[in-house]
């Protein structure tokens, strides 16, 4: 009976020292979360609340009235729609647009402040467009001018005419030819200019817009062993890479440091003094160093 208490309890040691091993490592299990139709949130996402060392801190995500949302850089939230692990995107809807039939306009004009230096990356060239909301004093027989029936018009409205207009990455003012005033402007993905109507450009905004994550794998892959990356966002993949920039700035730094402290820019007052530690300077910063090993030998 001894012998099998001892046996109980050297399994209990021995069980407790694994989990304290598991525990010093980090190695802890990291079940994917849920959130609404957001089934699999998992690395390098995380939703708030999950374990500290689950996820990336960066990549939060919020539960509110079972919907996932992510936070802008700004305050803003946005619906996440998708999330796709193999691209690396992540697709999110301003929480403004509802399907109805009139349109419901965005809270927020999102653009690269979302992902400048930030995780997430919007992708403009060749995937967006910029939509423009106006209201005008008469009608506009101009095809490209989309009819509108906006959600929050009232009936003592003075603007009897409300149109949008989709142009390309950007618009300029001079791109609107009749006389209305500029409401709202929004961007706009997987939608190109042409025979449009106010269903196809809701249908566009309710799909939103679609973030790559792939700074992620940069930061994970390649910085953490001090390497630069490229980013392809179009085969979504990154590349790290050595910079020759940084090495030449740390070999000019080198130099410079040696130059310092071996007083080499006193030595080379006869060669010429070149302040951008050039051929000469290295030279003379050469022979002076043979010369000061010289004297040491000789001493010795």
């Amino acid at each position: 009976m001894m012998f099998r208490e001892a046996k109980l309890v050297a399994l209990a040691l021995f069980h407790t020292f694994l989990l304290a091993i598991c525990a010093v490592n980090g190695n802890q299990t990291c079940r994917p979360s849920s959130c609404g139709e957001i089934q699999n949130i998992s690395n390098p996402f995380r939703l708030k609340g999950d374990p500290s060392g689950c996820g990336d801190p960066d990549y939060e995500l919020v539960c509110e009235n079972n919907r996932t949302m992510v936070n802008g850089r700004e305050g803003e939230k946005y619906y996440v729609a998708d999330i796709n692990y193999d691209h690396y995107t992540i697709r999110v809807v301003d929480p403004g647009v509802e399907k109805g039939n009139c349109l419901s306009t965005p809270l927020y004009f999102l653009t690269r402040k979302i992902s400048d230096y930030g995780p997430y990356y919007l992708e403009w060239k060749g995937t967006t467009s910029t939509a423009v909301l106006m209201n005008c004093d008469q009608p506009i027989s101009d095809g490209s001018y989309i009819p509108i029936t906006p959600c929050n018009a009232t009936s003592s409205s003075s603007q009897a005419y409300v149109y949008a207009l989709v142009g390309g990455e950007s618009m300029e003012v001079g791109d609107i030819k009749n006389p209305c005033t500029i409401s709202r402007n929004f961007i706009t993905q997987f939608l190109k200019p042409g025979n449009l109507s106010m269903s196809d450009l809701q249908e566009m905004l309710l799909l939103g817009l679609e973030l790559s994550f792939l700074s992620f794998r940069c930061k994970s892959e390649c910085k953490v062993k001090r390497l630069q990356c490229h980013v392809n966002y179009g085969s979504h993949t990154v590349q790290c890479y050595k910079s020759w920039r940084s090495l030449k700035l740390f070999f000019y730094y080198l130099l410079y440091t040696i130059r310092y402290l071996l007083g080499v820019d006193y030595f080379i007052q006869n060669f010429g003094y070149l302040s951008d530690g050039g051929i000469t300077a290295l030279a003379a910063g050469v022979n002076l160093i043979f010369q000061l090993m010289g004297k040491a030998s000789k001493s010795q």
